[in-house]
């Protein structure tokens, strides 16, 4: 049976996956789910692209050409270890991956914007439930729930894009997005398609940001057949 390693997004739970993993083993396809440190397994060190690169580089010590899918900023993770390690992989597979770099002045503003929202916050946060509504409302939820080390983490991760080099990636890339992604918009995922040469590009309609959560069937068909090719 053939495995792939699973790197989550910004998540503390891994619930939203059981029935995808199912899926890639009923097309006899062994999934790892890896618990990333500081979201699924517990840590409170504050972590940089660099210390993920090296927790992952950990994980696949004694896989031989492994096969990595990364979703979200588990693709951010995954993109920054074939930077640093272009020969480990035999495939590399992202969903609603980040790791777009915007423009150098965008991504100042939204990391002053995570340290602005977390002061702005404070006054409604005697209000019960108000503070966790003002997040939501603003699209920071991620960063409201998350630990004061995560905070800083999240912050490091944003900055890390700025390294990711899409056009130096050469091992065969699999891309899937969800149309209707507001997250990591599809415009960052034509972006990749468009930078990493050779990749293969594939849409999920009807589908936000965890297309393998709403259409686990779908994206196991698409990575079975990237997998057979």
């Amino acid at each position: 049976m053939r495995q792939v390693y699973i790197i989550h997004g910004w998540t503390y739970s891994l619930d939203k996956w059981a029935k995808f993993c199912e899926a890639l083993g009923a097309r006899a396809i062994e999934p790892i789910l890896l618990k990333v440190p500081g979201l699924t397994e517990p840590s409170n060190q504050v972590w940089d692209i660099e210390g993920y690169v090296n927790w992952l580089d950990s994980k696949l010590k004694d896989a031989q050409q492994p096969i990595v899918v990364g979703h979200s900023n588990g693709g951010r993770i995954a993109l920054s270890f074939v930077q640093k390690f272009p020969n480990q992989l035999s495939q590399l597979i992202l969903i609603d991956s980040a790791g777009i770099a915007h423009n150098e002045k965008r991504s100042a503003t939204k990391l002053k914007s995570l340290k602005f929202i977390a002061k702005a916050g404070k006054p409604i946060a005697k209000v019960p439930g108000a503070k966790k509504v003002f997040y939501k409302v603003i699209g920071a939820r991620d960063y409201y729930e998350a630990p004061e080390n995560m905070k800083q983490t999240m912050r490091n991760m944003l900055a890390a894009d700025q390294k990711i080099s899409l056009n130096a990636i050469k091992l065969p890339v699999t891309i899937i997005w969800g149309r209707d992604d507001t997250l990591t918009p599809l415009s960052d995922g034509q972006k990749m398609h468009k930078s990493i040469a050779g990749s293969s590009f594939h849409i999920i309609d009807e589908a936000r940001h965890a297309p393998f959560y709403t259409h686990p069937e779908e994206v196991a068909n698409i990575i079975q057949k990237a997998l057979d090719s």
